[in-house]
């Protein structure tokens, strides 16, 4: 049986270091800090490299609470395409 592997990039946002662990077959997304609690827990209903795109343009942005931002953002997005 295959069993995809989960892609994992560490970042920052809102001013911390975050690691995305994102797991394809299941389409989670699980965003840790530092310690490795967990901060979010969604669904990414796009590719891996998408959301590091999307990541890369994000953060060229000024934007105060960056990551409650992209986490709206991509709710509003899966809201108008499930309408």
């Amino acid at each position: 049986m295959f069993t995809p592997k989960a892609c994992t990039a560490t970042c920052i946002l809102d001013g911390q270091p975050v690691t995305l662990t994102y797991f394809p077959d299941t389409t989670v997304l699980r965003i840790t800090d530092a310690t490795g609690r967990c901060l979010r827990e969604t669904r990414w209903p796009a590719p891996w490299r998408t959301l590091l795109a999307t990541l890369r343009d994000f953060s060229g942005h000024d934007a105060q609470d960056q990551l409650s931002t992209l986490l709206d953002d991509m709710r509003r997005d899966e809201a108008a395409a499930l309408a």
